[in-house]
């Protein structure tokens, strides 16, 4: 609905149309120009670009805007002998249109000789409830089936049917972000700007400034890459951005003020809000997280909702906050206050906060306290998106969020994508947070996993009893891996078998169970985090144990004579140790 709404405005208004790589572009036209080509689904969440893939192969292959435009739910054209029929979105028809089109692709996918081949955009929830009202004959049964096997593994399991699904919500956002970044604050529109404008000319206008600095033409790109370092972060911990998202976010982030109408700046209002001495207002840092518009809006609104569970502005540390308050006339904190806050004189040290904050400092006026508290939010989250890499280490950029081991997080996927070396400090930590996830003790075992159990159930917090001592480093069949899991992210993997039986136990690691090990490995875990991620962690002990009882029995490894109890003992060093006890029968 949106992209036609879209047309229809640009041809109304006459601009130039925002133009974004189309991502799978060149894999549909080539499949629907091969002499086997396959139906194509194309499915995903609200805003993730179907309809927009869907006129993309409809004008490469040779249709017009203008029949596209035309307002038919279902589109036609001709491949050589076949005819495609492009459905724009299958929600949009009704039951009575949806069923009998289904049944008929489901004859035709199960055809290798149809004249007809398909490309269908819908909805995750839409596509598989259509699918399923549409008939339960065998051929509909089938198609079914091999939709779901596409959504849940890749793959259809059905080389009869002539298939294939793409998931665009399974798209690299951070990617998409920086190219909506380069395709907006790049748009030929902005040579519009009348020369008159008393802001462009004297360049304090707001809008241009927050366009500037998205661009990263001042900072190397420091700006947009920390944006993309959120994005990415909050897309491995489940928080999918589509493309609409996007494009809202940076809108925001250029636009934003809190006294414009609808917290969006207009070219009209900008000399008003310059006079009246509150452009600083509109400060992109703060609009990141849509500080520009009310508390209840921003929470509804999906992109602000997502990067707000960073916590950035709330989270502090107290090397940020010493260098804020008391910076200025600090000798130790003064070069440091100079190349970070009053070297910014539009969105750092302006007249307002230094007044502010001398006001706090010298106590003279009581409701400076609240006034000071509110701009020292706005300070931590532009410093999250200004310090620079050189300082972050130093001052501990990701202390400013929830997040504490965020970028040791991305910048093991990295590791992963370059082919890299891992840093070495992921795989110690992440056995010492296991261990003592499985254990309930404080135990400092890196390399090796611990597993214990407390001789009732594994979901027990205390677990005095080993169970067994898995190597990390490949030995005798037993291995502890931290793999790439394909999908951007990371996966552990532990083998206790040469073989495939048992076969290997994996857990995925999200965000959220990368932070909780870590803050679990350094002995302090803050009450704010959910119990979800221990139990999740209990339920991969669980799985292991599971493991090591079915490696024993292929061993044949039966005491008849007792029963042997080997208790974790914790040596002065903080290593677990292992004492037997045996139980004569």
């Amino acid at each position: 609905m949106y992209d036609e709404t879209i047309q229809r405005a640009l041809a109304r208004l006459k601009i130039r149309p925002i133009e974004l790589p189309a991502q799978h572009l060149a894999w549909l036209v080539d499949n629907f120009r091969s002499a086997e080509c396959k139906s194509i689904i194309l499915t995903g969440t609200a805003g993730d670009g179907k309809t927009y893939h869907c006129r993309r192969v409809w004008l490469e292959l040779g249709g017009t805007i203008e029949d596209w435009n035309a307002g038919e739910k279902i589109q036609r054209i001709g491949l050589g002998d076949r005819q495609l029929i492009v459905v724009k979105d299958l929600s949009e028809l009704r039951s009575d249109e949806s069923k009998p089109l289904i049944e008929q692709m489901a004859w035709d996918v199960a055809d290798p000789n149809s004249p007809r081949v398909y490309l269908m955009a819908a909805n995750h929830g839409q596509l598989l409830e259509k699918l399923k009202t549409a008939g339960n004959d065998k051929t509909t049964t089938a198609l079914v089936e091999v939709v779901e096997n596409l959504l849940v593994t890749g793959h259809g399991g059905n080389s009869a049917i002539s298939l294939d699904l793409k998931d665009l919500s399974r798209s690299a956002a951070a990617v998409m972000t920086d190219q909506v970044i380069d395709v907006v604050t790049q748009h030929p529109g902005w040579d519009g700007c009348p020369e008159d404008c008393l802001a462009l000319r004297e360049k304090t206008c707001p809008i241009r400034e927050n366009r500037e600095r998205l661009a990263g033409i001042n900072d190397s790109g420091l700006f947009r890459r920390r944006l993309g370092n959120l994005v990415e972060a909050s897309e491995q911990n489940g928080g999918h951005f589509t493309i609409r998202q996007v494009l809202s976010l940076v809108t925001n982030v250029i636009l934003g003020h809190p006294e414009a109408r609808d917290g969006l700046m207009a070219c009209l209002e900008v000399e008003e809000l310059v006079s009246a001495g509150i452009a600083e207002r509109a400060s992109p840092y703060r609009n990141v997280f849509g500080g520009n518009l009310k508390p209840s809006r921003a929470e509804r609104t999906e992109p602000f909702r997502k990067l707000n569970l960073f916590g950035i502005g709330s989270e502090t540390s107290n090397k940020v906050d010493n260098m804020l308050v008391y910076g200025a006339d600090d000798p130790v904190l003064a070069e440091t206050y100079r190349a970070l806050v009053q070297s910014d004189q539009i969105y750092g040290e302006t007249p307002a906060y230094r007044r502010v904050q001398q006001s706090y400092l010298e106590g003279d006026d009581p409701k400076a306290v609240a006034r000071f508290l509110g701009l020292l939010r706005e300070q931590r989250q532009r410093l999250f998106f200004t310090i620079s890499d050189e300082l972050a280490d130093i001052l501990g950029l990701w202390d400013l969020t929830v997040f504490r081991y965020a970028g040791l997080y991305l910048e093991t996927i990295r590791a992963f994508a370059d082919k890299r070396p891992l840093p070495r400090q992921v795989m110690p930590m992440l056995m010492r947070g296991l261990n003592r996830v499985f254990t309930g003790m404080l135990i400092q075992n890196q390399d090796e996993l611990v597993l214990a159990s407390s001789g009732s159930q594994s979901q027990s917090r205390t677990s005095p009893l080993l169970e067994e001592f898995i190597s990390v480093a490949r030995r005798g069949g037993e291995e502890v891996a931290l793999l790439n899991n394909g999908a951007g992210g990371m996966e552990l993997q532990v083998r206790l078998a040469r073989g495939e039986d048992p076969p290997v136990v994996t857990l995925q690691l999200s965000t959220t169970r990368f932070e909780f090990l870590g803050r679990v490995a350094e002995g302090a875990l803050p009450t704010s985090f959910s119990l979800e991620c221990h139990e999740d962690l209990l339920a991969f002990k669980a799985r292991l144990l599971s493991a090591v009882e079915r490696r024993r029995a292929l061993d044949g490894d039966e005491r008849s004579d007792g029963i042997v109890l080997k208790f974790i003992d914790l040596n002065p060093d903080g290593r677990a140790s292992s004492r037997s006890v045996t139980v004569r029968l």
